[in-house]
């Protein structure tokens, strides 16, 4: 799947697909959604689109393929700018554990225009955090998130984000954990020079460093994804994608 060819981006955030693609309507997370992760209170409208959802997107001859392995392609756009001083974010969530396993279900990004920032979490039982990690990434760029940790993505930039991802298609995500503490445990703000920095989320109890990470010196767990988007990776070889559902 490929930005400026199978879809491209309209001046209100929405996608434009080819008559070959099969889409969804998005879905549309607002402000007054995201309230709850924020880390200040603001006073603009309540209805202002933060991203669009676009989930179960497919070429039409490739549905059964992600229908017998269970697995979901989605595109996301994120608006860019800022929320007060806080740049435009998504509300964020963990995963659910796998039936008979000890281990939460991992997802793939692949950042398809702009540029992005993946806060990767993991907590500990009581809820607090033990790990985070700020991924930068650009197009072309792949982040795997693996078990145990919950995600937050970041726009940084001046344009639309449009990134994807591959997921187990039928779990429903846990947006608790980050509900419950206000967001993750940095917040990623304009500071006095106009330029991004993280400041400590003070509703986490235990304090540790932000580990700062570029997203092309992560491995890629996948091997088919070396060289191809994450789309034509997992439709010509879906078997290798396993590890996901």
């Amino acid at each position: 799947m490929h930005y400026g060819k199978d879809f491209n981006l309209d001046p209100t955030g929405l996608l434009n697909f080819s008559d070959e693609i099969f889409h969804p309507e998005p879905d549309i997370r607002r402000l007054k959604d995201a309230r709850y992760v924020l880390a200040a209170e603001t006073d603009m409208d309540g209805n202002t689109p933060l991203y669009y959802m676009y989930r179960g997107v497919y070429r039409k001859q490739d549905w059964e393929i992600f229908l017998e392995h269970d697995i979901r392609y989605d595109i996301t756009v994120l608006v860019h700018g800022t929320i007060g001083r806080e740049f435009v974010k998504t509300v964020g969530h963990f995963h659910p554990v796998k039936p008979n396993s000890t281990e939460t279900y991992p997802e793939y990004y692949e950042v398809l225009h702009g540029e992005a920032i993946y806060l990767l979490q993991k907590n500990s039982r009581s809820g607090d955090v033990e790990e985070i990690l700020a991924v930068e990434a650009k197009k072309g760029d792949k982040v795997f998130i693996p078990p145990g940790y919950g995600h937050i993505t970041i726009n940084p930039g001046d344009s639309y984000l449009v990134m994807a991802n591959l997921i187990e298609r039928n779990f429903s995500s846990l947006y608790e954990p980050f509900r419950d503490k206000r967001g993750a445990a940095y917040y990623y703000i304009q500071g006095e020079n106009g330029k991004g920095e993280y400041t400590r989320n003070d509703h986490y109890h235990h304090s540790v460093g932000l580990k700062m990470v570029g997203a092309p010196s992560l491995p890629q767990p996948i091997e088919a994804v070396k060289g191809k988007t994450l789309y034509e990776g997992f439709t010509a070889n879906p078997e290798a994608f396993v590890i996901l559902t």
